[in-house]
């Protein structure tokens, strides 16, 4: 790719579509049509300090935003809705102001979020979560001349990650009230620096209009009731593909600044064991082996005898340098066709020292076919600055089974 930002929208692109396909509805009778609801969200929060751009004196105490929603819903006359907590999908715009238009601008994305109930507390509360993946656009980033303190941003395009965790209230037929709180994450996956990102949390309150919600069956259906599951491990194999760019220290370097342009490869192999204790959950440890090529990297400019011009040099550090090993807990959200995932871990080897030992992975898995799976994802360190975004190619070989236990 030339750019992060087309690097951004391909990769995104990829996952919703994958979602939207993964999300298609089940045959229904012609009596039935599948509910739906718009809705408008408020949130107001905080832009967390985790980088210089937004401490001290930039500090940004308060944020505001407003997405706009459509979402389809579940009927409830399969036994997957009932199994999978009534899973809901749709689209939304989205909009912030930070009042600081002059160094960030006025961004706005397009999104894909899904939401499913986790807990239905009363017949007319429900503790609900929601996920939401897009793209986000009109950011001020950095630039040498221009905007040389954000160190949050170097693209205009940056990809839009979010979380919610709300309570639904049932207000009539119709109206349906959220209140909540999530957390948002915008940056460009290293795809470019600076990239330090901008981390947001906040509260929400959301109105909901329902369409259709009449037509919902209500009534007992044996043809909803989840068969049986019985427990089992699956085992997960993965490969992945990315780029990065990293910041050096440019002392003795010769070099004007520390964000060179040059992309390194960083590929990836990774082995989970999952525990699958019923529909809706998975978890396990999950082993991951890193060739990253910007670990140990050096560059420089230097003046070339032969023609007398100077050039920017970049030395790869011996192989074994380049690799890591790391342990993590892995746990997955699943729903139809696919899941949410997160992991946890550590590097017991760790050839990159410009990242933390710690890191983080948060990304979608979508079955292409009964085992094959593709994923699109992000790796974090310090659970705020992105290493890179990546897509893998993944195969499930499904476990043997444990038990005789019903679990829902």
């Amino acid at each position: 790719m030339k750019s992060p930002e087309r690097y951004i929208v391909s990769l995104v692109l990829l996952a919703c579509v994958g979602l939207s396909l993964s999300g298609r509805a089940e045959r229904r009778p012609d009596s039935l049509r599948r509910p739906s609801y718009l809705a408008l969200n408020g949130t107001a929060g905080t832009v967390f300090g985790t980088n210089e751009f937004v401490q001290g004196n930039r500090r940004i105490p308060l944020y505001g935003s407003a997405s706009v929603k459509y979402a389809f819903c579940s009927l409830g006359s399969d036994w997957k809705d009932i199994a999978y907590g009534m899973p809901y999908y749709g689209v939304g715009a989205y909009t912030a102001w930070f009042g600081r238009n002059d160094d960030l601008g006025r961004p706005f994305s397009l999104y894909l979020f899904q939401g499913a109930t986790l807990s239905q507390l009363s017949r007319r509360v429900g503790l609900n979560y929601e996920w939401n993946l897009g793209m986000s656009a009109n950011w001020k980033y950095y630039d040498p001349f221009d905007n040389p303190e954000n160190v949050a941003l170097g693209s205009s395009v940056n990809a839009h990650v979010g979380v919610n965790l709300y309570l639904k209230f049932y207000l009539s037929r119709r109206l349906d009230v959220h209140l909540g709180a999530g957390l948002t994450h915008f940056s460009n996956g290293s795809t470019r620096q600076p990239n330090h990102g901008m981390n947001m949390g906040g509260i929400f309150l959301e109105v909901a209009y329902n369409f259709n919600r009449d037509r919902v069956i209500e009534e007992f259906n044996p043809l909803a009731v989840p068969p049986r599951f019985v427990r089992r491990i699956d085992h997960d194999l993965l490969v992945n593909i990315s780029v990065r760019q990293i910041d050096i220290d440019t002392t003795g370097t010769g070099l004007p600044s520390g964000y060179v342009d040059r992309k390194f490869n960083v590929y990836g192999l990774s082995y989970a064991a999952m525990y699958a204790p019923g529909y809706k959950y998975k978890y396990g440890l999950s082993f991951d082996l890193l060739y990253d090529e910007s670990s140990g990297a050096r560059m420089w400019r230097e003046l070339n005898p032969a023609d007398g011009n100077y050039y920017d040099r970049v030395k790869l550090a011996p192989f074994g340098k380049r690799l890591s090993l790391g342990i993590s807990a892995k746990g997955e959200m699943v729903l139809p066709h696919y899941s949410i995932f997160a992991n946890l871990g550590w590097n017991v080897l760790h050839g990159n020292k410009r990242d933390f030992r710690l890191y983080q992975v948060l990304g979608v898995k979508i079955y292409l076919k009964e085992n094959l799976f593709g994923t699109f994802g992000i790796r974090a360190t310090h659970f705020s600055q992105a290493q890179y975004l990546y897509w893998s190619l993944g195969y499930t070989i499904r476990g043997r089974k444990l038990g005789d236990r019903i679990r829902r």
